[in-house]
């Protein structure tokens, strides 16, 4: 069925949302062309799974839901209208029904460091910020996801060279963060994020972030050289006295999780029941991706928000699971197809601007071929984002985060993007027979695909 989605954005945020029932990328158009400042056409894919059951803590018992979805934002040139992938984001949903919880575990984020257009001053913005955000404020925004009580984010942040881009660490546009330039960048980006929703419903928001190795707050905030008074609160979110297995969830990907397995595999059962949380932080500070002096940090941010609908247990399961079959706006398949195609993604090379542009080339034949199997005939949205480039104090190039990092998958690693290096021009391509349809700043539109 060609579903064709148009919706007029206004002025007032709140009213950019209105008529979008659940639908992630297009709320995502609707915030990126509201964030972005200056003029890009945008393309994005999105990849997910069907929801299956997963268990979060090993004494669990309550029915939990799993969905991973992957994100990808290209750009094209105005001129040639090649393509190049710029940034990426896979995140973990895991909806635990009996406590009305959302817990979202973001793994990878990474940049090509191939970004087509300037904006503000010449400088290079590869939107990887306002994507998180954008994800992120989705979850919280009343008219899309007014079901969960309770939503928690986390993040493992750990500098690293590359993960989702292959061989993106060999392009000498891409500037890799270190480890604590990334966390200081992290603790940034999520308290803007909560900062800028225009959710109403939201009771109470706490912030926590914690690096192993460094007891005390004033040490943390020296090491990441960060001075604001903020209302971030150094530690974590679980009590010390509780037994690991049953606070600290289980994510795919995750230092936690590795940690986790390893007292399993190396302890009796009884014993490692007794490991309590200030254990286990202790052990983890001296360990695996702590030692060598590497330094790693972990973020917490838990939202509490007001009930819209009193519905029983099995009525909440039954939202939950008809939610979550609901496709995000790209391609929805079962986990192993979604592997499968991951590995595709992941034979392509992103070294530098030339080779991006063929491999993002492939990767959207690849997708193009996985949307006529599905049946999906518009499985790709391209948008325009025209933003006044006005310098004041609201968008000035310090306000608006012209320094854009990237992050890599599990470790949140995080690279700069400042580059004002010139361009080799590229040969065109072909468009892969579909049409595109880019509508004007103030509105979006789905690509459809030519019926064949």
């Amino acid at each position: 069925m060609d579903i064709n989605i148009t919706t007029e954005v206004g002025n007032n945020s709140t009213q950019l949302f209105e008529n979008i029932q659940g639908n992630l990328v297009d709320y995502l158009i609707c915030s990126l062309k509201k964030t972005v400042p200056g003029n890009h056409i945008y393309k994005i894919y999105a990849l997910s799974t069907l929801p299956k059951p997963k268990t979060l803590f090993k004494s669990q018992e309550k029915k939990s839901y799993e969905r991973k979805i992957l994100l990808l934002l290209s750009e094209k040139k105005s001129s040639t209208k090649e393509e190049a992938l710029m940034t990426s984001i896979e995140a973990h949903e895991y909806y635990m029904v009996e406590e009305e919880t959302l817990n979202i575990y973001i793994s990878k984020v990474d940049t090509t460091g191939c970004i087509i257009s300037t904006t503000v001053k010449d400088k290079k913005i590869s939107a990887t910020k306002q994507l998180i955000s954008s994800y992120i404020n989705y979850h919280l925004e009343e008219k899309t996801q007014p079901r969960n009580k309770y939503i928690n984010v986390h993040i493992f942040a750990r500098s690293q060279p590359q993960y989702l881009f292959t061989k993106s660490s060999n392009n000498l546009k891409k500037h890799i963060l270190d480890d604590t330039g990334l966390l200081k960048w992290w603790k940034k980006v999520l308290g803007q994020a909560f900062t800028t929703s225009t959710s109403n419903n939201l009771q109470n928001v706490r912030k926590w972030y914690y690096i192993p190795g460094y007891a005390s707050e004033s040490k943390a905030r020296s090491l990441i050289k960060d001075n604001n008074n903020d209302d971030w609160i150094y530690g974590y979110p679980y009590n010390n006295e509780s037994k690991v297995d049953d606070v600290i969830p289980k994510f795919d990907d995750d230092a936690k999780a590795r940690w986790l397995d390893h007292l399993n595999d190396n302890e009796d059962n009884d014993e490692n029941d007794k490991t309590n949380v200030k254990e286990f932080w202790e052990i983890i500070s001296i360990g695996g991706e702590f030692s060598g002096e590497k330094i790693a940090g972990f973020f917490w941010v838990n939202v509490e928000r007001s009930k819209s609908e009193d519905l029983k247990k099995e009525e909440y399961e039954a939202v939950i699971l008809e939610n979550l079959k609901k496709n995000v706006g790209g391609i929805m398949v079962e986990e192993e197809e979604f592997i499968r195609t991951l590995q595709k993604f992941f034979e392509l090379e992103f070294c530098n601007e030339e080779i991006t542009l063929k491999s993002s080339e492939d990767w959207s034949k690849i997708f193009e071929d996985l949307c006529v199997q599905k049946g999906i005939n518009d499985g790709v949205v391209e948008f325009k984002v025209e933003q006044p480039q006005i310098e004041d104090k609201e968008t000035s190039p310090k306000s608006i985060e012209m320094i854009e990092m990237e992050i890599k998958p599990n470790d949140g690693t995080v690279q700069e993007e400042t580059s004002n290096n010139k361009r080799k021009p590229a040969n065109p391509v072909e468009n892969n027979g579909v049409n595109v349809n880019v509508l004007s700043s103030s509105l979006i539109k789905r690509v459809k695909r030519d019926k064949k």
